[in-house]
């Protein structure tokens, strides 16, 4: 893992906890941006969400959403994903989508939690349209988070040290929570203070935001309109080429004028409208069939 920098950005990350936010303040005190507690479990959403998403957002602040896993409850990670995609789909919103795994959830050990996660990731992937990432302490992510979730963005948690500890899935951090004692114009009390890299910051925070569910929902409608026009545009394709494909006189055409005509012909292929032509030419001759 790589130590903080003075290149990092600074930023927070806000529950029900911190009461009420003056965000004009923190936006004035440097904060960058912030993740905002939007649900929990299957079912819970922090009675914050909304005033918190909205406001910083008004400020100036880059905003994002993080989701605190219960999968120690047997919860499934697909419902868990959905619950929170859904609860946050229409918010302003910058960064990935954060899966928040921590405490009780080691009861289910190393296998089996990464395995949630990496369904629960790539569920809210799918669910939401956006990139999505992963907050955990230091010591929980190098105990019991596989290489399985290497792939997804790590935001790592470690109290009191400019670098924090090595795991064997990450070799680098996104974002680091170095403090739970922070103290920001605006909010009263402590609140966690994060350093994001430079690079991950410049990725995301100028990003256009992305389709809202509506938006989405009407895109999908469009792509399906214009997948099954493709479709009909290559049946005529289709048609059009046979059409256009030279082949042997077809058997209405024998049938009508015998086998002889053919036979009487130097190239006995041609076109169905080809076909078509000589017969007309021959039935305004008056031919009749031998």
């Amino acid at each position: 893992m790589q130590a903080r920098s003075s290149t990092n950005v600074k930023g927070i990350d806000v529950s029900h906890w911190q009461g009420t936010i003056d965000w004009s303040k923190v936006a004035a005190d440097g904060v960058k941006y912030v993740f905002i507690k939007a649900t929990e479990g299957v079912s819970g959403v922090d009675s914050r969400l909304r005033a918190n998403a909205l406001a910083a957002s008004s400020a100036g602040i880059k905003v994002g959403y993080y989701h605190y896993a219960r999968p120690e409850n047997n919860n499934d990670a697909v419902k868990e994903a959905r619950h929170f995609a859904s609860t946050v789909a229409g918010y302003p919103c910058h960064w990935p989508l954060v899966l928040d795994v921590e405490g009780e959830a080691s009861k289910l050990g190393t296998r089996s939690l990464t395995q949630w996660c990496a369904a629960f990731l790539t569920e809210l992937e799918r669910a939401s349209g956006r990139r999505a990432m992963i907050y955990s302490g230091a010591s929980f992510a190098r105990t019991y988070l596989g290489k399985e979730l290497a792939g997804w963005p790590l935001w790592i948690a470690h109290y009191g040290v400019n670098k924090p500890m090595d795991n064997s899935t990450w070799s680098r951090w996104a974002i680091f929570q170095y403090s739970d004692k922070g103290r920001v114009a605006g909010i009263a009390g402590n609140v966690d203070l994060n350093a994001m890299e430079a690079e991950f910051y410049g990725r995301y925070a100028e990003e256009d935001e992305p389709m809202t569910k509506e938006e989405r929902e009407a895109f999908e409608q469009l792509s399906a309109q214009v997948a099954q026009l493709a479709g009909t545009v290559d049946s005529l394709t289709r048609q059009l080429e046979s059409a256009t494909a030279k082949i042997p006189a077809p058997k209405w055409f024998v049938s009508e004028f015998g086998e002889s005509v053919v036979a009487q012909m130097s190239d006995p292929t041609g076109t169905m409208e080809f076909w078509r032509a000589v017969a007309v030419s021959l039935r305004a001759m008056g031919f009749q069939k031998v």
